[in-house]
């Protein structure tokens, strides 16, 4: 009995190396580190960012990207605007912008035709579909709302939201975040 406990104990152990660990901040004198969030701050602004796994109801389709949570405080009495350009991510000197919500959005249409839980030989009622319909509505307006909206941002206000990159940068063992001009280094436990 022992030689069980021990042997399943010693299997967890080695599945536990094989899952992917989370992204975090590597220190630097250019930004705070705080609870897994890096934080730049300047004269007019803050900005908070984490990669985050997206974990709506529409992560289905926000799987198919890398995501990364930001805020941005603005603390100037003039609004400020905030540019997709300032917020790129660099892999091994390869730099990826953001992908643009249009692209977000059609990935989920086109996901979503035909649906994954939908049986072909077994027709649905009038109220199915409209369930169904219904529901990808609903994953279709959260993604717009939870996606980091550009543009200005109000004296006093602030932004949040993710951004999707290619998901490729999962795979890596670390990343640049480029926020406004300084690199955020971010690297696996």
């Amino acid at each position: 009995m022992k030689k069980c406990i021990w042997f399943l104990g010693l299997a967890l152990l080695s599945l536990g190396g094989c899952l992917l660990k989370p992204y975090v901040p590597q220190p630097a004198a250019e930004y705070a580190v705080e609870e897994g969030w890096a934080i730049v701050d300047s004269d007019s602004l803050t900005l908070f960012v984490r990669p985050r796994i997206y974990s709506g109801d529409a992560q289905p389709v926000a799987s198919n990207f890398f995501s990364v949570y930001v805020q941005v405080k603005n603390k100037s009495a003039r609004p400020l605007s905030l540019n997709r350009s300032g917020f790129s991510v660099t892999v091994n000197q390869q730099q990826f912008d953001p992908v643009p919500l249009s692209i977000v959005l059609d990935s989920f249409q086109s996901g979503y035709f035909p649906s994954t839980y939908e049986d072909p030989f077994a027709p649905q009622t009038q109220e199915q579909q409209n369930q169904n319909l219904a529901n990808a509505r609903k994953q279709y307006f959260e993604l717009v709302n939870s996606y980091f909206s550009f543009g200005d941002i109000l004296p006093n206000g602030s932004k949040a939201g993710f951004l999707f990159y290619n998901d490729w940068i999962e795979s890596m063992n670390s990343f640049e975040f480029d926020a406004f001009g300084i690199p955020v280094r971010f690297a696996r436990r």
